[in-house]
């Protein structure tokens, strides 16, 4: 069978070797010249190499949902991120992609390719143990399912009993430059994830060697996502469960935020240092995962991942997830935002346990009756007795099953804000007419609205993805 050998030219080399000098040894094995891979060190070395297969980029979908604010003079030509930062229905989106737009599709399916050489070829993999094969071929599975659901979640329809026969994303299955790349329906991609991650589990470490390998809460925690996506609640419920048996440690943000006090409190220090590190050594995660190419290396950086003051304003006073981040500003041309604060590359793509406290918490409240609703808000206020500040925190509670939920929704907005994964509850939610809601923006003075029904909440596919699709064919999932 043909396979494609790995290719990095000496420049690129260069520069990896560059980036890889500030992070920490688990991210230096990146491999390099030509070479096709036999023994198990080789395809482990994939997984390893963050720069060229974990970018799952979540920044469009942000811009979306108004979890991004940009400056007017940075959206004044059209583009894919002006349209998506005005919610314009009008525009065709599909001619406006260049550049860094396509990274999205591009890159995930750049990662399959890894993914699938190591389910496929591994079991022939030379220097390891059984034990060391069957693991190795777990965690490729997991990735796969993560990039599917990653892409699944951009490119197509949101999965429900009215949509699960609509086309999603080419399923591609092999390494191999000659396999088949149908375009399959929503109802196959999620029951080739679920077949995935079902095999993968019980082979997983429950401590992986790295920080970019799946371990088992991981492999639980995919499984959670994915169902909750569904919409299958009980199996949410029952997998977010058993990833929170594996890891249900959280970070305390108050403690990051008391350390450094006088600096955030300073309202004109802009400065974006930060002692330690909450992002790779963060004791929450599962996988860690930059997100883009692109933002991996500046974190916040002021401008570049600011939020608008309406947006702030959905945070709990005396949250230290928006203190730590952002910090109040005005342009020099007068106009008030959010500057970042926060330099670290945070963990956009991966995920870390608040998913599963949040995913078990509304699975419980979805079940009804006063204990289930009980249980459901003490999980959140586990999370954030470690993210308010003492003098605010106020415990929740809730009388109904929609109290609830649009309770955890909030906190895990906050939580999870800029990332694929609040964008998967609002496409979820908007199909149900109870908690469907419109995202309003205002620009300028001016009011614009992302509603919930909007032909918005489905990326275009690159319009080279469609011309040259590989060895299947491909078709628009929205109109523009």
């Amino acid at each position: 069978m043909k396979k494609q050998m790995i290719k990095i030219s000496s420049l690129l080399f260069v520069m990896v070797a560059m980036m890889l000098s500030a992070c920490d040894d688990y991210l230096d094995d990146v491999p390099k010249g030509q070479k096709i891979p036999k023994t198990w060190e080789d395809y482990n070395a994939f997984i390893r190499n963050n720069f060229s297969y974990h970018f799952l980029d979540p920044d469009q979908l942000a811009v979306l949902a108004g979890d991004i604010f940009k400056l007017p003079s940075a959206v004044t030509s059209p583009s894919l991120t002006r349209a998506n930062y005005y919610a314009d229905e009008s525009v065709n989106r599909i001619d406006l992609m260049t550049g860094n737009d396509k990274n999205p599709y591009f890159n995930a399916y750049e990662g399959l390719f890894a993914w699938n050489l190591i389910v496929e070829d591994v079991p022939d993999a030379t220097e390891c143990t059984e034990v060391q094969r069957r693991q190795l071929i777990a965690q490729g599975r997991v990735l796969r399912a993560m990039h599917y659901f990653y892409l699944a979640n951009f490119y197509a329809d949101q999965y429900d009993e009215a949509t699960k026969d609509k086309l999603s994303v080419p399923l591609i299955t092999s390494a191999s430059v000659e396999a088949p790349s149908p375009q399959v329906t929503l109802q196959t991609i999620y029951e080739f994830m679920l077949d995935d991650l079902n095999k993968a589990v019980e082979d997983l470490p429950v401590h992986s060697e790295s920080i970019l390998h799946p371990n088992r809460a991981l492999g639980y925690g995919m499984l959670a996502r994915v169902y909750l996506s569904m919409g299958d609640y009980d199996n949410a419920l029952k997998n977010a469960s058993l990833a929170l048996e594996q890891n249900d440690q959280l970070f305390n943000w108050i403690d990051l935020y008391e350390a450094d006090k006088e600096r955030y409190d300073d309202p004109k220090n802009y400065t974006s240092g930060v002692a330690g590190n909450p992002e790779t050594d963060n004791v929450e995660n599962y996988i860690y995962c930059y997100g883009s190419s692109t933002s991996g290396w500046t974190g916040l950086n002021n401008t570049s991942y600011a939020i608008s003051p309406e947006r702030a304003a959905r945070f709990e006073k005396g949250d230290t997830r928006l203190l730590t981040h952002w910090k109040s500003r005005v342009s020099s041309s007068g106009i008030p935002y959010y500057a970042g604060i926060y330099a670290l590359e945070m963990n956009k793509g991966g995920m870390r346990s608040p998913e599963m406290y949040y995913i078990k918490a509304e699975c419980l409240a979805r079940k009804g009756g006063e204990a289930n609703i009980r249980e459901a808000m003490e999980l959140v206020n586990k999370v954030r007795k470690t993210r308010i500040l003492p003098e605010f925190y106020q415990d929740w509670t809730a009388a109904t099953t929609k109290e609830a939920v649009e309770k955890i929704i909030r906190d895990k907005e906050s939580e999870y804000i800029q990332t694929q994964v609040i964008y998967c509850d609002y496409r979820r939610l908007n199909k149900d007419p109870e908690y469907a809601r419109t995202f309003p923006r205002t620009i300028e003075g001016k009011e614009y609205i992302l509603k919930s029904d909007s032909h918005l909440w489905i990326m275009p596919f690159p319009r080279e993805a469609v011309s040259n699709p590989g060895n299947g064919t491909i078709t628009q999932n929205v109109e523009k």
